[in-house]
């Protein structure tokens, strides 16, 4: 029985075979799974863990406490054996197995596997009841001893595992902390250079101020300075290109005088004209 974790796409897929079947020149070999499940195990930033659980009527695989396929058809040999093995395909890849940790479900007795002892001569009566009694003692204290090993070390990968857990728990706090720590000192700095903008901008503001108020006495002086001499010298041409009103009435008289000589004249002329008689 083989759990194989799929390169491409990420996925869990179990497979058997009794040597009558040939994987390596199959055609469609993900065809041959019993049971499969996808699961994306690439890049999420902590391990993923994997239990099989086999039980009298069940043969159960989870990933990360979440089923990934059951079937109560597989039942696997007392005597089994457990191996990790990894390989790639043209691009290198690399895989990491921090624990492998074998345990008994609660309720369920472990077979041991049963030596044959050496051959020994015969005893007689009484050896050979005191011999088998020592035996089934040494059996009954090996079996309470194996008992109490296999509870404390399922009490030690229980310890181990909430261990690995905190370990987690506390690089999860310690990385929102430090993204929490370098955005504030990012938003800071921000805060800081808008600030030197502000002000930069309210100098120049200043500055242009100033600017605008001496523009502002300049054009008010300018403007004063025009209204004066503009007054003044309006006044001067007035009073001294203005024409006098005594010549303006020499003129009218002048010319009133050149209209009667001309009325006069004209009259004179038609009258010492020939005259036609009808």
């Amino acid at each position: 029985m083989c759990l194989f974790a799929a390169q491409q796409g990420g996925g869990i897929r179990g497979f058997m075979n009794d040597g009558s079947t040939d994987y390596k020149n199959h055609h469609a070999v993900d065809t041959l799974a019993f049971g499969h499940c996808d699961f994306s195990y690439r890049n999420l930033g902590r391990p993923s863990k994997i239990q099989v659980k086999h039980l009298a009527d069940s043969f159960e695989v989870l990933v990360d406490g979440r089923r990934c396929f059951w079937s109560d058809k597989i039942k696997l040999p007392s005597g089994y054996h457990f191996g990790v093995s990894a390989a790639s395909a043209d691009t290198p890849d690399s895989f990491e197995v921090y624990k492998f940790i074998t345990s008994t479900a609660p309720g369920v007795t472990r077979e041991v596997p049963r030596r044959d002892p050496p051959p020994q001569q015969p005893l007689q009566g009484g050896q050979a009841n005191d011999q088998g009694s020592q035996q089934a003692s040494s059996n009954a204290q090996f079996a309470v001893q194996f008992t109490d090993l296999q509870n404390r070390l399922s009490t030690l990968s229980q310890s181990l595992d909430n261990v690995f857990r905190e370990v987690q728990s506390l690089a999860a706090k310690s990385e929102a902390r430090h993204s929490e720590l370098s955005l504030k000192v990012s938003t800071s700095q921000q805060i800081n250079m808008m600030n030197q903008k502000i002000e930069n901008i309210e100098n120049s503001i200043r500055g242009f101020q100033g600017q605008i108020s001496t523009i502002h006495a300049v054009m008010k002086d300018s403007h004063s300075t025009l209204n004066e001499g503009l007054t003044q010298h309006m006044t001067h041409i007035i009073s001294t290109k203005s024409p006098k009103m005594g010549t303006f009435v020499i003129v009218i008289i002048v010319f009133q005088l050149l209209l009667a000589g001309s009325y006069v004249a004209y009259k004179r002329r038609r009258a010492n004209g020939p005259k036609k008689y009808l």
